[in-house]
């Protein structure tokens, strides 16, 4: 009975006792250390290698089965020379490729929207898995297709891509992102997102040039089966070396309602939202949503930029795999070296520039003021003043509202405008060595995504971390969806002119046009504090 008394007296209510338990005072998780953030930029490398080496030849087997389902209905005719090069197989390569881009894009959609959900519900470490199991068994498919061949073998490639839905590119990419923001602090968010992204276009870049190579020194079937081994190495890979997360630890998922609000409530993040300035007046801040337009615009505008590198080249200049497996090996593993290595230096860098002052070492505690001065009866419930006054025990800070960093969106915008020009440039093209020139000079201007993406996590409260990356690779995606049906058709309709050039000019036109949008995102305005 003594035991029981005595521990019962710790439960003992007094004046001094808080009202809600401190669940923060508690030691929270550490960040762990270089070696997993390491680790998951390394699984970044081989997954994106994987998905990369069948995407070089994909085009190629789309163009041979499409000129073979041409000749079963027309006669094949005598003269030498490449007897696909047609300006109707030309263009009806460049819409199987627009077809299978945009269901590929529609099922990542879905696959996004299933990926935060398993985040939240077994773990970003099983989600991972789950993410790079089923595009093995999409490759399987694609195995048959490739051994079909005509229309028969495009139709099967094409719907093998609904096993995107439960695995696929979009929710690798934003279980690796969601990841990442896990394991290192605030202030490195937007540098390590850089690196990863720049881990998975040096894979991507290995992969294209990997691919190339076994296509044309093997057979074209080589790198589909090639990518089924690397798939389910990588599953293996993962589960011995990522550490496990369990899903509680995302204080989220807790609160996260279901049926349709579960799927779609990523893209509240991009409401507008209410502000207290510092003044007292509530302003309506449009911010995260001017940013969200602006990324989907960039998005809309460079997101065919490879594929309509690799179609250019091969309907103008009459690349072959290889050719084609070198440019794109340059242009992406030169953006994956520019955003893991120079990004984050210039962000960094940039951070100190724009903003040399220090933040003010009280403005975290200036928080607890703002609900003291009601403004609705909403906002009555919070107010906690005994806790402030009668209890001196070392209170944790508050990290609801981090430290802004203006440099990202500064650099987000700066980003895009440099890519619409060198975009627009590429129009004056006439020979074969001038794309390896663009390839050269493009990846000199990325960092759009990944800046973006550092700049959302920093206009959303932080406990919505995973909904502020599912919003903002959705908004990717749908980008994606509408660049390749858009731009697809766009370069099929000008390549039967002989026009397809242009096409890099209504490229640029729309990242200028996402510019002058990224324009008029703002942070709330200093001093102000959330309202919500």
């Amino acid at each position: 009975m003594g035991s029981t008394k005595g521990n019962t007296n710790e439960n003992v209510v007094e004046e001094t006792t808080p009202l809600l338990p401190r669940e923060e005072a508690k030691p929270s998780k550490p960040k762990r250390g270089n070696s997993v953030l390491n680790r998951a930029l390394l699984i970044a490398f081989l997954v994106s290698l994987s998905f990369g080496v069948t995407q070089v030849p994909i085009l190629y087997v789309f163009r041979i089965m499409t000129c073979e389902s041409y000749y079963e209905k027309h006669a094949t005719p005598d003269l030498p020379g490449d007897r696909c090069s047609k300006r109707e197989i030309e263009a009806s390569t460049a819409r199987a490729v627009s077809l299978l881009g945009a269901s590929t894009t529609i099922f990542g959609l879905m696959n996004l929207l299933v990926t935060g959900w398993s985040i939240k519900r077994f773990g970003v470490k099983l989600a991972l898995i789950i993410q790079v199991f089923w595009p093995a068994v999409r490759l399987a498919v694609q195995n048959v297709g490739v051994m079909t061949g005509s229309d028969a073998g495009i139709i099967i490639i094409q719907a093998s891509q609904i096993i995107t839905i439960v695995g696929g590119p979009s929710g690798y990419i934003l279980a690796l992102n969601a990841f990442v923001t896990d394991v290192v602090t605030h202030d490195e968010r937007t540098g390590a997102l850089g690196k990863l992204t720049g881990c998975m276009m040096v894979g991507a870049a290995t992969g294209f040039l990997v691919g190339g190579l076994l296509g044309d020194y093997i057979n074209i079937l080589a790198p589909f089966r090639v990518t089924l081994v690397l798939f389910l190495s990588c599953c293996v890979f993962i589960a011995i070396s990522l550490p496990v997360i369990p899903p509680e630890e995302d204080k989220a998922a807790a609160k996260q309602k279901t049926g349709i609000h579960r799927f779609f409530g990523p893209l509240r993040i991009f409401a507008p939202q209410k502000w207290t300035l510092a003044d007292g007046r509530v302003s309506r801040q449009f911010g995260a949503l001017l940013l969200g337009i602006g990324v989907f615009l960039a998005i809309l505008a460079t997101g065919y930029i490879p594929t309509l590198l690799q179609l250019y080249s091969t309907n103008q200049f009459e690349f072959n795999t290889s050719d084609n497996a070198w440019l794109i090996f340059m242009y992406s593993m030169l953006r994956g070296v520019f955003l893991s290595l120079i990004f984050p230096r210039i962000i960094r860098l940039g951070r100190k520039w724009y903003q040399p002052r220090p933040p003010k070492p009280h403005a975290p505690e200036e928080e607890h003021l703002v609900p003291e001065i009601p403004t609705s009866p909403n906002e009555i419930g919070p107010i906690d003043t005994m806790d402030n006054d009668t209890e001196p025990s070392n209170p944790p800070p508050r990290k609801d509202e981090p430290e802004t960093f203006a440099f990202d969106l500064l650099y987000a915008r700066c980003s895009i405008l440099a890519d619409g020009i060198m975009t627009g440039l590429a129009v004056f093209v006439t020979k074969g060595w001038q794309l390896y020139l663009v390839a050269l000079f493009l990846p000199l201007a990325a960092g759009t995504g990944s800046a973006s993406k550092g700049t959302i996590l920093q206009m959303i409260p932080s406990n919505q971390r995973v909904d502020a990356l599912s919003g903002i690779t959705l908004v990717e995606n749908i980008a994606r969806l509408s660049t390749t049906a858009v731009f697809g058709l766009i370069f099929a309709a000008l390549a039967e002119v002989g026009k397809a050039h242009l096409t890099f000019l209504c490229n640029a036109g729309i990242a200028l046009v996402g510019f002058m949008i990224l324009v008029l995102s703002r942070f709330p305005p200093d001093g102000s504090t959330r309202s919500e």
